[in-house]
């Protein structure tokens, strides 16, 4: 646990870019929750460059004896290609010939760090809660493989999960944390678009969606311990290829979405500081306004990626029974 709480937080700090903004950054001491003050006032202030993107990387790889461990749960990877792997979560009761619900999970890491295994715990407690089928595809990670590169893999890690497993295909879903949020709403609209694999639901968790980074929030969270704007504009930089993008694809950058309606329903929860508060409300409200059923949670005093940081935290817990219970909800 402690190494991937390590790992987080070198995610969260990419490489420190100074810009001047006439928004008033927030000092997070001052407005955390109570619960997690102690805690998150001892965590240190990390800058990493691209160059040891690789060595953080190293950080994500947990080991096989490190991970947790359920009887109930059946975990094993396929190669579905060349290139992608994807881990499987089963339920090991489960009647011969039962055709069970499906989730395609996104893991998260800015679009550059990361692998499944970082959300083993989190996925035995789905598999179980919702007694579902989870697919995670270990995809490919920019700078090495730009936009599409990663959501190419979701794609084809998605369309394996309806062909070749025993699940109902009426009752598959999406869901990730933060740039596993963004591929999770980037899939949704791909595959509206493309008539894909139906889903019905997605839950994009703390989403990044807006490669602009302008937003209030955006400018107001500069605290190095976690995900901010600078890192967030240096990893959006590393996806896209360029620090001058233009016509940013809808599929890259949700956010930048025209028509929003027919998609699937959504769950979405983002803490109040959290650079992508702002922007993930923002299109919470554009999914209403375009049909689409929306259940939105902004949680007060708390941090990016904050269940995933202290997921034994009252507060995590309860976040994290919360979507658990609305995921497994939606997929019965």
């Amino acid at each position: 646990m402690r190494k991937i709480f390590l790992a987080l937080l070198l995610v969260a700090a990419i490489c420190s870019v100074s810009s001047a903004n006439e928004i008033q950054p927030w000092n997070l001491n001052e407005r955390i929750t109570s619960e997690l003050k102690q805690n998150f006032m001892v965590l240190p202030e990390i800058t990493i460059t691209a160059e040891t993107l690789n060595a953080a990387q190293e950080l994500f790889i947990v080991k096989p004896e490190d991970l947790p461990k359920d009887e109930a749960v059946e975990v094993y990877d396929e190669m579905i290609s060349s290139q992608l792997r994807v881990r499987i979560y089963a339920p090991k009761s489960r009647e011969e010939g039962t055709k069970l619900p499906a989730l395609l999970w996104i893991h998260g890491g800015g679009h550059i760090l990361g692998t499944p295994e970082q959300d083993e715990a989190l996925l035995l407690k789905i598999v179980k809660r919702a007694n579902c089928i989870v697919v995670a595809p270990d995809y490919r990670l920019a700078p090495k493989f730009p936009y599409p590169a990663d959501l190419d893999d979701c794609m084809e890690a998605l369309k394996w999960l309806v062909e070749k497993l025993p699940v109902n295909r009426e009752k598959v879903a999406v869901a990730g944390q933060s740039a596993g949020g963004g591929l999770t709403a980037a899939l949704a609209l791909r595959v509206r678009d493309e008539k894909g694999p139906a889903l019905c639901f997605q839950m994009p968790l703390y989403p990044m969606l807006d490669y602009r980074t302008t937003t209030t929030s955006a400018n107001q969270i500069i605290d190095q311990r976690v995900w901010n704007r600078d890192f967030n504009i240096t990893a959006w930089e590393m996806y896209l290829g360029t620090k001058n993008p233009e016509n940013v694809s809808q599929y890259a950058s949700s956010a930048t979405a025209e028509d929003l309606s027919n998609l699937p329903p959504a769950y979405i929860m983002v803490g109040s500081l959290d650079p992508f508060r702002d922007e993930d409300i923002t299109y919470a409200q554009r999914l209403l306004q375009a049909g689409v059923p929306v259940e939105l949670h902004v949680i007060p005093g708390v941090f990016h990626g904050f269940e995933a940081y202290f997921p034994d935290s009252d507060i995590g817990t309860k976040v994290q029974d919360e979507y658990i219970n609305a995921l497994a909800k939606a997929l019965k």
